[in-house]
């Protein structure tokens, strides 16, 4: 009877999901060398104008444009113009530099401006857009509306999209990274817009909802190939079945099952948590905690223009580091720190006792706090996508989270891991993408191991389709008799 049961679950739930599984192996074969297109940091900043040295309010200005508390302020330039960006408690503020004038939105001139230095052809106005499309649901641009849509005479199909608030790219697109997101990424990742036309939740119920469903049906076609077999085995047979499309079926089942089981757990994973239950997180912390939530202007008591006068400067943060002053600077190539209550404008390099005394400051000095400097990745400070930067300190914290932070000395910037993020980690980058610093190092054996699994769960898949197709048609015609 329970053998009935899981054959019947499985022959049901297969018929419906495995034209999805086809689509998400072979879209995932695409996604080892193309992935959705995005806009990342350098390429942004390479596009940007260098912060002018017109007129800017002193320090101890600063706080009049807003008498609130600030979390940060960040100066960068746009259209010509010195643009201050304060972070209040009701959001984010800009104010032109120069005037003290707020700034609600940038105008047409303006954004056409800035998208003439995106590139060496004429940017052409294609549409003003108040909703999202399939090109702007991972910029999620929800409070940049409305979205400047411009294209380029280049040859390419380039097309670039502009917050009208704050003239920030939210994405750059040309034919071919737009083809092979259509054969990856967004089949893969069920980027529909209906779904993400209000916010990330819908989407996020939908893709866990099909997974979820997914993986009983993957456990139910496990068990059942299992019970195959031990039956063929007691007739000294290597499959039960006749049928060539079954014995395909079952045969890869048994070989790449156990894949296919952990390729659709982990990608479930991908939008869950590790279970609590489990893996119980003690405090909520994050990699931003290091930042405080408010800055305190008297103690930037270097004058922030210095900095600005002694290069080609696209950005500049207030920033208060574990409660220490800092600028943070972005070049087109380059982005450190300034200690903002030193007396000369020049990078810093935290030590291990900033770092100690930077993740003290966040656990209020009530846990005892090791740091290492490491020259090489590990299990958790690895990327299979680009190579993070080295050395880093790793500040590990004898809390009940078993907290740890990787810390880059150059920039300030953070990641952090406690147990549940860690198991996490396994759960989905581990098992999904082989991201391990073995795996990082040997890229060829890694994608090798890939398409081997991925071409053996395309075949289970397929050959499921197939058999869900002859299923339904079967059920056709004894409907119709």
């Amino acid at each position: 009877m329970i053998t009935k049961v899981f054959i019947s679950f499985h022959r049901v739930l297969g018929t419906l999901l495995s034209i999805l599984f086809v689509m998400w192996f072979l879209s995932g074969m695409v996604m080892m060398y193309h992935t959705y297109p995005s806009i990342d940091r350098q390429q942004e900043l390479a596009n940007s104008e260098a912060i002018g040295e017109g007129s800017m309010p002193d320090i101890g200005a600063v706080s009049v444009l807003h008498d609130g508390r600030i979390a940060d302020i960040t100066l960068e330039r746009k259209a010509g113009q010195n643009i201050m960006r304060i972070g209040t408690d009701d959001g984010e503020l800009a104010v032109d530099a120069a005037s003290g004038n707020t700034i609600s939105r940038l105008d047409s001139s303006s954004l056409h401006t800035i998208a003439s230095a995106w590139s060496k052809a004429h940017p052409v106005l294609k549409d003003t857009l108040n909703e999202i499309d399939v090109w702007l649901i991972g910029a999620m641009p929800f409070n940049e509306y409305p979205v400047y849509h411009y294209t380029f005479d280049d040859g390419k199909g380039t097309e670039l999209y502009l917050s009208s608030r704050t003239g920030r790219a939210l994405q750059l697109t040309d034919s071919e990274s737009r083809m092979w997101a259509w054969l990856g990424a967004i089949p893969h990742w069920i980027y529909i817009t209906k779904l993400r036309a209000t916010g990330r939740q819908p989407w996020t119920d939908t893709v866990l909802w099909l997974s979820g469903i997914g993986i009983v049906m993957t456990l139910t076609g496990i068990v059942v190939g299992i019970r195959s077999t031990v039956m063929a085995r007691r007739r000294k047979k290597i499959t039960p079945y006749a049928k060539s499309l079954f014995r395909w079926h079952h045969v890869f089942g048994l070989c790449f099952g156990l894949f296919v089981l952990t390729w659709i757990f982990s990608g479930f994973m991908s939008l869950a948590d590790a279970p609590q239950a489990i893996w119980r997180t003690h405090t909520q912390r994050s990699a931003k905690d290091i930042c405080s939530d408010s800055i305190s202007l008297d103690k930037f008591t270097l004058d922030y223009k210095k900095i600005v006068a002694g290069g080609d400067i696209k950005r500049l943060s207030f920033t208060e580091i574990g409660g220490m002053p800092f600028y943070h600077v972005w070049t087109a190539d380059d982005e450190y720190l300034v200690a903002a209550d030193d007396t000369t404008a020049r990078k810093t390099t935290l030590t291990a006792d900033d770092c100690r005394k930077i993740v003290s400051h966040t656990h209020s000095g009530k846990a005892d706090i090791s740091v290492e400097l490491m020259n090489t990745y590990d299990n958790y400070y690895v990327s299979q996508k680009r190579p993070l930067p080295l050395p880093v300190y790793k500040v590990s914290v004898s809390d009940a989270d078993r907290s740890t932070y990787y810390i880059n000395p150059t920039n300030g910037n953070a990641s952090y891991y406690n147990t549940n993020k860690r198991a996490g980690k396994w759960m989905y980058t581990g098992l999904h993408a082989l991201n391990t610093p073995y795996f990082a190092e040997h890229q060829h054996l890694r994608r090798a191991i890939l398409w081997v699994l991925l071409v053996g769960g395309t075949i289970v898949s397929a050959t499921g389709l197939v058999m869900g197709a002859k299923y339904l048609n079967r059920l056709r015609r004894r409907m119709m008799r």
